[in-house]
C-alpha cells in the first residue's frame, strides 16, 4: 500500500482516478484546493504527512486564445498552476529526500508536444512541467526521489475543452489515433501503478504518453485494414 497525495481536484479524472487507487489498497488524498502560497504548503506538509507520490495534477481549462485574448490572464493562469506545482514539488520532494524514497508523477498531457489551439495557457503549463519534472528528476533523484510524468490524449470529459477551429488534431480522437480509443482514468491508474511498483525504480526523468499514438498522427482518417496476402 502507497500513500498517494493528489493535488489539483479539478483535474477532470482526478476524482475517478483516487477512486481506482483506493480500491487497489492506496492510501490517497486529493487536496481540495491548490496552495496559493509557501506558508500553505508547508501547512499542507505538515498536515499530510510524507507521501510515497505526489501526483501533481495541475489542471487548466481557460480558454482564452493567443489572438485577441487577455494576455495577463493567460500569464497569471500559468503563473498560478506551475508555482502550486513548484512549491508542492519542492517541499513534499524534501519531505521524501529525507526519508530517501518516494516519487513525484506528473499527470500531464499531449499538449506539452502538441499545441491545443484553443487553449494556449494549458499548453504552456503543460510544456514547462515537461521541463520542470526533468530538472526534478536530476536534483531529488540524488536523494532517491524519482520524478516522471504522464502525458495523456484528451479524455472524454475535455471534448468542450479542447475544441478549437484552428487545430483540428483532437477531433475524433478515438478513430483517428492508430490504437483507437479514449484515455480514461483506468489508463492513468494502471500507469502509476507501474511507477509505484519495483519494476520502475530506475524510471527517472521520463515520460511517458498515453496517447495511442495521436502525437505520431497526421491524416484525417484511419487508415483502411490491410491484409498480410495482399503485401
Amino acid at each position: 500500500m502507497a500513500k498517494i497525495l493528489i493535488s489539483d481536484r479539478s483535474h477532470p479524472l482526478a476524482e475517478e482516478l483516487a477512486s481506482l487507487l483506493r480500491e487497489a489498497g492506496h492510501e490517497v488524498t486529493v487536496f481540495p484546493k491548490e496552495p496559493a502560497s509557501r506558508e500553505e504548503v508547508k501547512a499542507l506538509v505538515k498536515t499530510a504527512g510524507t507521501p510515497d507520490l505526489l501526483l501533481l495534477t495541475e489542471y487548466s481549462s481557460l480558454r482564452e486564445p493567443l489572438a485577441g485574448g487577455d494576455a495577463d490572464r493567460i500569464a497569471r493562469e500559468v503563473e498560478e498552476k506551475l508555482g502550486a506545482a513548484f512549491l508542492l514539488a519542492k517541499h513534499f520532494g524534501a519531505k521524501m529526500a529525507e526519508t530517501g524514497k518516494g516519487g513525484i508523477l506528473i499527470l500531464g498531457s499531449l499538449a506539452a508536444d502538441k499545441p491545443t489551439g484553443s487553449i494556449p495557457a494549458y499548453a504552456m503549463i503543460q510544456g514547462a512541467l515537461q521541463m520542470m519534472m526533468k530538472e526534478l528528476s536530476l536534483y531529488f533523484g540524488n536523494y532517491g526521489v524519482r520524478a516522471n510524468m504522464l502525458k495523456l490524449a484528451p479524455s472524454e470529459k475535455e471534448d468542450a475543452v479542447f475544441d478549437s477551429d484552428l487545430i483540428r488534431a483532437y477531433y475524433d480522437v478515438e478513430t483517428k489515433a492508430p490504437v483507437k480509443g479514449r484515455v480514461t482514468a483506468r489508463d492513468a491508474f494502471g500507469a502509476v501503478e507501474y511507477f509505484l511498483s519495483d519494476g520502475a525504480r530506475l524510471v527517472n526523468g521520463a515520460d511517458l504518453r498515453i496517447d495511442g499514438g495521436l502525437l505520431s498522427y497526421y491524416f484525417d482518417r484511419a487508415y483502411d485494414p490491410i491484409r498480410e496476402e495482399e503485401l
